[in-house]
């Protein structure tokens, strides 16, 4: 996790162990077991991911589809998932995503990216989002993004940006919160549709 990506999971996600404490069973769709350690949570943690870890630090994995989860509906207490819907695919996928964690938990978290906040944390660029889909092949980020220094070489960028209005279509009866930072919306934070109060 990048220093700055640490920053803003510390300023989301302060207190958040606490505000879970009546939550005993809890997966994380599309994520990966350092935000949990972040938190200070493991008991009650099922990371969901399409793999796993070699170092897994305790946490227990599973091996799923977050589009096709093997849970029963409202198995679990909370349906939690950071940073993962805008990775899915096309707008399909990610209601066929929303779907899968209203259906399998009695509560549901899901926090995603602003494209309107001017730095894209995918690319730690600036504006480069902003331009047309086209504009970003692989080898155009192999050069003018951070990440791309870093690895030194092409990659893909496979985010499918959400809008708050395609949130609201996709979570229904869910709240959605924006959070900002110096006043700019950063990202959207949809809690719902049960009794969260838990999680909020």
């Amino acid at each position: 996790m990048t220093p700055i990506r640490s920053y803003f999971r510390k300023r989301r996600f302060a207190g958040f162990r606490d505000r879970l404490r009546d939550c005993r069973t809890v997966i994380d769709v599309g994520g990966d077991h350092s935000i949990w350690t972040l938190i200070g949570r493991k008991e009650g943690i099922t990371v969901i991911n399409i793999e796993a870890p070699a170092d897994r630090g305790g946490f227990s994995y599973l091996i799923a589809d977050g589009c096709d989860l093997p849970f029963d509906d409202h198995s679990v207490d909370l349906a939690f998932s950071n940073s993962a819907i805008e990775h899915v695919g096309s707008f399909e996928n990610q209601q066929r995503f929303a779907a899968e964690l209203l259906r399998v938990g009695k509560a549901v978290y899901c926090q995603t990216p602003c494209r309107m906040f001017p730095i894209d944390p995918h690319l730690a660029a600036f504006f480069l989002h902003w331009l047309p889909k086209s504009f970003l092949t692989p080898t155009f980020l192999r050069y003018f993004t951070f990440h791309g220094w870093l690895l030194g070489r092409p990659y893909e960028y496979d985010v499918t940006w959400l809008s708050k209005k395609q949130l609201r279509q996709i979570f229904p009866g869910c709240s959605i919160k924006i959070e900002r930072f110096f006043g700019l919306p950063k990202s959207f934070v949809v809690t719902g549709p049960l009794d969260v109060s838990a999680v909020r």
